[in-house]
């Protein structure tokens, strides 16, 4: 734990969680809110926690990071540094829910440039793998969550342009979500939540029916975000259950690991799918935000 590449991610991680929290219960107190989900309310918050991790990562390994830096970029290192710093204001901002349209607007364009300049050409580069289109799915929907969060936030002020984006955040999150069910149910042996090329650990038992079960439910919540009166409702148990695989797997799998390189794996697990919970959670709100009434399902 001492080890600065575990201590500080996890440091920043965990502190803007529980401060999260605590600002978010207060204010949902304060408001008296009914929400779709008792963890809609903490979407900025998750989002935040795990912005502020790596950013820990960032600063711990900025080194390694730097080498993903597209080669037509300058000063890489720099870049690495200067990502990091922007992971962390924007976890503040979440996290305190001040300047949010801002910061919601240059997160999304920042997800958007990861997915343009780094995932999506190497997803073209390679067209049969699989992991290419993953990573570029992954952070797309981390810029459209960043989108959906800006829309829930200024439609008061331009209510048909939030309706448009809420929209748009809707049907690319089914897409995302079909793909990644999808993806579960051939790859069942995987670990689940955001899929990757890491095999579900060891001491989980039934490793077939968590992979089976988490694809089935990510379709099933992919096709009901296509209609429209289930849509904010879908998402918001998308983000109950990648909550879930982060406390009851990976949360657990960080404790487990034995080693600096397993803790450090652990730790891009736990709050990646942390982010993922997030993000979809911001986009039920969203939807349900912009939500104009009526009976017609798209």
């Amino acid at each position: 734990m001492t080890t600065p590449a575990v201590f500080w991610p996890v440091l920043l991680g965990l502190g803007c969680l529980i401060a999260g929290i605590g600002l978010a219960r207060r204010r949902g107190h304060e408001h008296g809110r009914r929400e779709p989900s008792r963890l809609s309310a903490f979407g900025p918050t998750f989002v935040g926690a795990a912005l502020a991790a790596f950013a820990g990562v960032h600063f711990t390994a900025a080194a390694a990071i730097a080498q993903l830096v597209p080669a037509f970029l300058p000063a890489p290192l720099a870049i690495a540094y200067l990502v990091g710093v922007a992971h962390l204001a924007a976890a503040l901002s979440f996290v305190t829910r001040r300047y949010v349209v801002w910061s919601s607007i240059g997160l999304a364009l920042m997800f958007a440039l990861f997915a343009l300049l780094m995932d999506l050409p190497a997803a073209m580069a390679r067209p049969s793998g699989r992991l290419g289109w993953i990573l570029a799915a992954r952070q797309s929907i981390f810029a459209v969550g960043a989108l959906a969060l800006f829309a829930t936030e200024t439609k008061g002020r331009w209510p048909h342009a939030s309706r448009q984006v809420a929209m748009i955040a809707r049907f690319w999150t089914a897409a995302v979500l079909v793909f990644y069910g999808t993806d579960h149910l051939l790859h069942p042996t995987l670990s689940p939540g955001v899929p990757s090329t890491m095999p579900i650990a060891a001491w989980i038992p039934l490793p077939h029916v968590m992979g089976y079960g988490t694809g089935i439910l990510l379709l099933a919540c992919g096709i009901a975000m296509l209609i429209t009166r289930l849509a904010g409702a879908a998402a918001a148990r998308c983000g109950e259950l990648m909550t879930l695989l982060t406390v009851v797997l990976y949360v657990p799998q960080f404790y487990i690991a034995r080693d600096v390189g397993a803790r450090v794996t652990a730790i891009n697990f736990v709050f990646d799918t942390l982010l993922f919970a997030g993000t979809v959670l911001m986009i039920s709100n969203a939807i349900l935000a912009t939500k104009v009434h009526d009976t017609t399902d798209a």
